[in-house]
C-alpha cells in the first residue's frame, strides 16, 4: 500500500488552519494537506500566543513529530507561516528526524532580511491602519470594534513574532529542495524570494503568480497542482 505524503500548511499572521480547507479538494489521496493550527486561535483558542519563534516551533515539532509518514512530508508556509516553515525543518533536523522532501515558501523575505517597521505595539488606530494597508484583514473584521478586539491581540502577538524573529547563524543551511513562491504586485518580490536560495543546498525553485501579498487566495489550485508535481504525487480536482 502506497504511503501518504503529507505537506504540513502553515497560515499567515492572524490566520488559522481553516484557509487551507478548500486546498483539500485538489489533491489525490495518496496526498494529505495538514493544515496546522497555532496556539491562540482556532481549536487552540485558549491557549497563550507563542511569545518566540523557538516556542512556535517547540510547540509545533511536537504537535506532527508523530504524524510523520513512511511516505515523506513537506511544508507549505505563506508568509509568516513561511519562516515558521524554515525554522521548524531546521527544528525537526535538530531533533534528528528525517528532514522535509520539499519546502514551499509563500511571500516570505529570507530570514536575513530586515523585517519592515514594527507596528505590533501601536495604539488600536494606528495599528489597524497598518493592518488596513496590508489588505488581508476582512473589511467586516476592520470596521467593526466588537470583532477587532477579538482578533487585534491575535494578529499584535503574530507580527511581534515576525518583528522580534532573529536569524541563528549557526547550521543555518538546509538540505531540503526550497520552492520560492511570490505574487506578481507583492511588495516581497521575485528578488526577496530568489534570496532563499542560498538557504539550501537542495535544488532551488521560483514561481510568481499574479497578485498582491494574498495572492494565494486566487491561485490556490495551481499552487497545489505544482506541490503535488514537485513533491511526485498525483493531482486531481475533486468532484
Amino acid at each position: 500500500m502506497m504511503k501518504k505524503h503529507i505537506v504540513f500548511c502553515l497560515p499567515y499572521a492572524g490566520g488559522a488552519s481553516s484557509l487551507y480547507i478548500k486546498w483539500r479538494h485538489h489533491v489525490h489521496s495518496d496526498v494529505e494537506l495538514y493544515p496546522l493550527e497555532y496556539a491562540g486561535r482556532g481549536k487552540r483558542f485558549s491557549e497563550p500566543f507563542y511569545s518566540s519563534m523557538d516556542e512556535a516551533t517547540f510547540d509545533l515539532f511536537h504537535r506532527i513529530a508523530n504524524e510523520i509518514s513512511p511516505g515523506g512530508y513537506s511544508f507549505f508556509g505563506h508568509s509568516m507561516g513561511g519562516l515558521i516553515a524554515y525554522e521548524l525543518c531546521r527544528r525537526m533536523m535538530k531533533e534528528g528526524y528525517p528532514p522535509p522532501s520539499h519546502l514551499f515558501l509563500s511571500g516570505v523575505k529570507a530570514p536575513d532580511q530586515p523585517r519592515g517597521k514594527s507596528i505590533h505595539h501601536l495604539p488600536n488606530e494606528e495599528f489597524k491602519t497598518e493592518i488596513q494597508a496590508l489588505n488581508g484583514t476582512p473589511q467586516e473584521v476592520i470596521h467593526h470594534p466588537e470583532i477587532f478586539d477579538i482578533f487585534a491581540p491575535i494578529l499584535r502577538a503574530d507580527f511581534k513574532l515576525i518583528e522580534e524573529y532573529q536569524l541563528i547563524e549557526k547550521e543555518w543551511h538546509i538540505s531540503t529542495p526550497i520552492t520560492g513562491i511570490y505574487g506578481t504586485e507583492d511588495d516581497v518580490d521575485q528578488e526577496e524570494l530568489a534570496r532563499w536560495s542560498a538557504f539550501t543546498t537542495g535544488e532551488f525553485h521560483l514561481e510568481g503568480y499574479p497578485g498582491g501579498h494574498f495572492f494565494i487566495h486566487n491561485h490556490h489550485q495551481e499552487i497545489v497542482r505544482r506541490m503535488c508535481e514537485r513533491v511526485g504525487v498525483r493531482y486531481v480536482v475533486k468532484r
